[in-house]
């Protein structure tokens, strides 16, 4: 591996080999250098251009020093590898002259001897770090399950077994600036161990977080605005799809899911449920981001304004063709659409040369009490195409506070409704009791049963 991408920086990019052994490296061993330490060995290669001490040894060494500076026998090490150098480049020196003599050619340079000195350098570090495995004590965790849940509820979830964490950093449906993601590579390099991750609900998670580094990375993701989180019996982030740049998307979802965010994600971030509460946004019923499948799940609709009488009977159908649902349908001479199968998709409306469905309602269906995991439901479609957004908001405010209300802590939204009966779950959601009592429905004390 580290003589590939030593070859790849200095072959292909044209670093120096000084360069290429550390940049490889850097990659490799997740050493976390910026481009102004790199630069510290733009001098080195060839021979510190005098044919002095070979560029890829002093890159070699520059990363032993980065792992291994602190170390007692430190320089007893570098002499160690120096000699590791002169056997396998089999030269007898580690001056550049006599090695660019025996390697260095004009189509791949000195490609050769920066490999063979990789391969040199990643046999010696795989030897250090088996001797260093073999008499280190067993690794495991010295936090108090306190701490742990202390830190879980701002979104850092423990590696099994040991002091160190993934910090979960909230995203707007996945979306986020250059400047922040900026942030979020400098808070991994900083206090990470250098990997970035995404999550199911589209937020970023930063592996390898000590506990002791929790509060400065926290501190340098919020100098970009961004905020950890995300766990707990508490509305979830929101998740999208793309609908409002996709040929099919209906309305504008990452408008409408910043919204909800702000609304119900930060609004209710102090409000405890009896689990955790997840929301989806899906442009289109394509059903990219299963919003069906969340314990809300908001779709985008536009249901086909039919007029018969303008229907000529056509052999060859427009709508019928147009309907990927198949609930338009040509018999007996006349086009009829089905509303049990028709699925609001749009896709039929201003296809009939007879305009016999140009207009079309836009507005959303909700889908409630969805899940996945161990046990999977589908969610069940409200019915009613709601054609106001703040009907929409409402609903979802709504079935926070059904939720809180009438959850038994430990079960989700599924099981509530499940339980009560979805006749009555919607009758609740379409009707104002709900947010008439919303501020003795807030005021009644719940405990959470989320585990994650």
């Amino acid at each position: 591996m580290l003589k590939e991408k030593a070859a790849y920086y200095y072959g292909e990019l044209g670093k120096n080999c000084a360069e290429g052994l550390l940049l490889a490296a850097n990659d490799v061993y997740h050493l976390n250098l910026t481009q102004d330490e790199i630069l510290l060995f733009a001098g080195f290669g060839g021979g510190m251009g005098c044919g002095s001490t070979c560029g890829s040894l002093s890159g070699a060494i520059g990363v032993l020093s980065r792992l291994y500076g602190t170390r007692e026998d430190f320089r007893a090490l570098c002499a160690e590898f120096v000699d590791v150098f002169r056997r396998e480049l089999g030269c007898g020196s580690i001056d550049c002259a006599p090695l660019a003599a025996k390697y260095k050619n004009e189509e791949t340079r000195c490609t050769a001897a920066v490999m063979l000195t990789a391969q040199a350098l990643e046999k010696f570090i795989a030897r250090l770090e088996s001797k260093a495995a073999a008499s280190a004590p067993a690794e495991g965790c010295t936090l108090s399950p306190e701490d742990i849940k202390r830190v879980k509820g701002m979104g850092f979830l423990q590696h099994k077994g040991t002091d160190k964490f993934n910090g979960r950093i909230i995203t707007r449906n996945g979306r986020i600036t250059t400047a922040e993601a900026d942030a979020i590579n400098e808070a991994a390099r900083l206090y990470g161990d250098g990997h970035i991750m995404f999550t199911t609900r589209l937020t970023v998670e930063v592996s390898g977080i000590d506990y002791q580094d929790i509060e400065a990375f926290r501190a340098c993701v919020g100098k970009a605005g961004l905020e950890t989180g995300g766990t707990g019996s508490k509305v979830r982030p929101v998740v999208s799809c793309k609908g409002t740049t996709c040929q099919y998307g209906l309305y504008d979802t990452y408008a409408l899911s910043e919204e909800i965010h702000e609304r119900f994600y930060k609004g209710y971030r102090n409000v405890t449920l009896p689990h955790k509460f997840k929301i989806a946004l899906g442009g289109c019923p394509n059903n990219c981001v299963k919003p069906n499948l969340n314990d809300l799940g908001i779709i985008g609709a536009r249901a086909p304004g039919y007029d018969a009488e303008k229907c000529r009977g056509c052999k060859k159908c427009q709508l019928e063709i147009a309907c990927p649902v198949h609930a338009a349908k040509l018999a007996d001479g006349r086009l009829t659409i089905d509303p049990q199968q028709c699925n609001s998709c749009g896709r039929c409306i201003a296809k009939c040369p007879f305009h016999c469905a140009d207009d079309g309602t836009y507005g959303w269906r909700i889908y409630v009490g969805g899940r996945w995991g161990k046990r999977v439901a589908h969610g069940r479609m409200l019915e009613k195409l709601f054609a106001e957004k703040q009907e929409v908001l409402n609903v979802v405010e709504k079935a926070i506070l059904l939720f809180r209300e009438q959850g038994l802590s430990g079960e989700r939204f599924a099981d509530t409704i499940e339980r009560i009966g979805f006749e009555k779950a919607q009758e609740m959601l379409l009707g104002s009791e709900l947010l008439e009592r919303r501020a003795q429905i807030l005021g009644v004390s719940v405990v959470g049963g989320a585990s994650c």
